[in-house]
């Protein structure tokens, strides 16, 4: 579950630590005989995020820390947990983890994460409180808000709502959604649930609802779903608002919107392992992500949504922006060790009935 603080208790909390605009925020405390430096193992995903990361965000982190060097591990989500079990959690592969919600939930619970102490991470201070987890043992660091994209050039009714999918007639046949084996496509399940009974653990619900909606395009992945959208395969579809502005940025015809109920997200979870063999470096790298500026590059380069409250949206990129840093509390959140622990029956249920 997220940390969540009352409006009151976090501005008070901000003011006293000197992290609201105008004044310095918290330095930095070393716990005796740590110090700075070193190598740390940091989980990267491949493509454009590894080139953002080695060409933008590691080279400012070693700059700042001079003595210190980052090794990028390149892979998937998956295989990153599988190394680590493998391992054991005090002795596994890497310092810090970047990972969507949906593979660090478990790992938190089975004590695979160790707590960042807010004086060796003062930048939490500045994160938006729906995106701390619980006893801090993680942060979500960066938000990719996911709503409905669609084809501006042939599509005449323009989507305001997740229930539009079921209630547009000329939507019927051109949808593209998430299979089960994407947490989006998990999340769609408990969305679908949510929409039409209130709560989002009936199963049932969803999955006839969601037959409802046949026939649809399935996508494994964003990239697929991005292709989908621009081959014209699919008219309206399910994505993540990073994706979208940067086809738009390249000329598709393509716009995004965030959903009346409000959105899902794909976040980026970022914790320092229990087994991290330099913890000081690892936390400073941590707080080196929240960092306001290392944040506002995150925005103004990837589209990705900041945690930390003090970045701005610059002025020439509200127009590209459908949500902002503002529209954070609105994303749903969903108890994925719940969805973790239903996943084997909701895989096996979905090829049974979506995939035929």
């Amino acid at each position: 579950m997220p940390h969540r603080l009352s409006r009151r208790r976090f501005l008070g909390s901000a003011l006293a630590s000197g992290a609201v605009a105008g004044l310095a925020p918290a330095r930095l405390v070393l716990a005796q005989g740590d110090k700075i430096a070193g190598e740390i193992t940091v989980t990267s995903y491949g493509g454009a995020w590894e080139e953002f990361m080695r060409g933008t965000i590691v080279p400012g982190f070693e700059k700042e820390y001079p003595g210190t060097h980052v090794e990028l591990a390149i892979g998937l989500s998956k295989d990153w947990i599988a190394k680590m079990k493998a391992a054991g959690k005090n002795n596994n592969p890497y310092d810090v983890v970047i990972t969507n919600e949906v593979w660090a939930a478990p790992l938190r619970a089975d004590g695979y994460y160790t707590k960042l102490p807010v004086d060796r991470v003062p930048n939490l201070k500045l994160v938006a409180p729906n995106l701390r987890i619980k006893d801090d043992t993680g942060v979500l660091s960066l938000v990719g808000p996911i709503g409905l994209s669609y084809r501006t050039d042939k599509i005449k009714t323009v989507p305001k709502a997740w229930k539009d999918l079921w209630t547009v007639p000329e939507y019927k046949g051109k949808l593209g959604i998430y299979n089960i084996v994407n947490s989006a496509g998990q999340m769609f399940v408990a969305l679908t649930s949510k929409l039409w009974t209130g709560g989002d653990k009936d199963v049932d619900t969803a999955f006839r609802k969601i037959a409802e909606l046949k026939p649809f395009k399935q996508s494994d992945f964003s990239g697929d779903m991005e292709k989908l959208l621009i081959q014209g395969e699919v008219l309206v579809g399910i994505l993540d608002m990073p994706a979208a502005v940067r086809r738009k940025r390249g000329g598709a015809p393509i716009a995004w919107v965030a959903p009346a109920e409000g959105m899902i997200m794909f976040e980026q979870d970022t914790a320092v392992t229990a087994g991290a063999k330099n913890k000081a470096t690892a936390f400073a790298f941590v707080n080196y992500f929240l960092k306001k500026e290392t944040q506002e590059q995150w925005l103004v380069r990837q589209t990705w949504l900041p945690a930390n409250t003090q970045v701005k949206v610059p002025d020439d990129l509200k127009s590209l922006l459908p949500v902002g840093v503002a529209d954070i509390p609105k994303i749903l959140q969903w108890d994925w060790l719940w969805i973790n622990e239903q996943k084997p029956k909701l895989i096996d249920r979905w090829n049974r009935e979506m995939s035929s």
